[in-house]
């Protein structure tokens, strides 16, 4: 069996059995839902801030709002980086990008009528 044969088998970046695994799109997604996951869970299991003056007043405040701020910044971060289009990836429409390629079709739909 040569290295030939085995090849379709196996799964390259390129691929299309793998290629959702490299897809930034789906990363920063899972990553922006699992922050704010863990905001939602901080929020109902977390405790609270206590503070006490010597004076007998006391303030409390969730922990959660410490924390939200932070993952405001974390979200719009990867949001800018994840769903911004990959710099090897052709931006436009196709008529932009190949503008021979338009006339290129109409003359194969002439050809094939």
């Amino acid at each position: 069996m040569t290295s030939e044969s085995a090849s379709p088998l196996r799964a390259t970046r390129s691929g299309p059995a793998r290629s959702w695994l490299y897809s930034r799109v789906l990363w920063a997604g899972i990553s922006i839902v699992s922050m704010w996951l863990a905001v939602l869970f901080v929020g109902i299991f977390g405790g609270d801030i206590l503070s006490s003056t010597p004076g007998g007043t006391s303030t409390s405040v969730p922990v959660v709002v410490v924390l939200v701020p932070f993952v405001l910044l974390a979200t719009v971060v990867v949001a800018r980086r994840g769903f911004r289009p990959a710099d090897d990836e052709p931006q436009g429409t196709v008529e932009e990008q190949q503008p021979h390629a338009a006339g290129q079709t109409s003359d194969l739909r002439t050809k094939l009528a």
